[in-house]
């Protein structure tokens, strides 16, 4: 697919999922649990999972009402935005996730018990076809919080007070 194809394709798929406006990080996070149906739980990358080559991961777990996203550790409040933005484009995509085996995933999260794991996605295990959607989809979805920034930290402009 061409990059414009993508780019459009990711605008449509992101426009269907009826966001909230103004669109905040928070808002994004909280519409996502809402269509997953439960809690997204984002937490940094242990040593381990840097270690494997990781700066992303999207975990489930037996009998648990959340799921995880693991993301490479950064000061930076945009890229760490831009790596959950991607794993939230896996989630829109609805793509199955792939099967790790319990040894690895035990080994990338030691504190889940392995009898537990359901299932496991990581980014490094896609076609680049995938990678790149889910790409646009995160940077389309970082372009309406930064469009929609003004307006979530001042409210909607009536005009009140300026010369039309």
């Amino acid at each position: 697919m061409s990059y414009e194809s993508r780019q459009k394709r990711a605008h449509t798929i992101v426009s269907d999922l009826g966001l909230p406006r103004p669109l905040t990080a928070e808002l994004l996070h909280r519409h996502m649990e809402s269509m997953r149906g439960k809690k997204i739980v984002v937490q940094s990358a242990t040593p381990s999972m840097l270690e494997a080559g990781l700066c992303g991961l999207w975990i489930a777990v037996a009998g648990e009402d959340f799921e995880r996203i693991y993301h490479a550790p950064t000061t930076s409040l945009v890229h760490r935005q831009q790596f959950i933005n991607h794993e939230f484009g896996h989630m829109i995509l609805n793509q199955k996730q792939e099967l790790l085996s319990v040894e690895r995933v035990a080994l990338l999260a030691p504190l889940i018990p392995m009898d537990a794991i359901t299932y496991a996605l990581s980014r490094s295990q896609f076609t680049d076809e995938q990678e790149a959607l889910a790409e646009a989809i995160g940077d389309r979805l970082a372009l309406i919080i930064l469009e929609d920034a003004p307006e979530a930290a001042h409210g909607t402009r009536t005009g009140f007070g300026r010369v039309l």
